[in-house]
């Protein structure tokens, strides 16, 4: 999770999971993988610095894979 700023002063925080796109135009805009959009007061350099934090500290992002039906997984670690 990484806590942002709305450009009201308001924080919010989003799953970092979720985020497919960062822009700033020139406000910096975050598009989640639904296409909802945030408006935030950080710029991308900002936001990319606190996802990768995030990932550091929760041990990095990791894919499962279900192998079968039984609900087998296995979990795979980025690198």
């Amino acid at each position: 999770m990484v806590k942002l700023t709305r450009l009201d002063g308001s924080e919010f925080t989003i799953n970092a999971n979720l985020i497919e796109v960062v822009e700033a135009n020139p406000d910096t805009v975050v598009t989640l993988i639904n296409n909802k959009k945030f408006m935030v007061r950080e710029t991308p350099e900002e936001i990319t610095k606190k996802v990768v934090e995030h990932y550091q500290e929760a041990g990095g992002p990791r894919l499962i894979v279900y192998t079968d039906h039984a609900c087998h997984t296995e979990e795979h670690k980025a690198s």
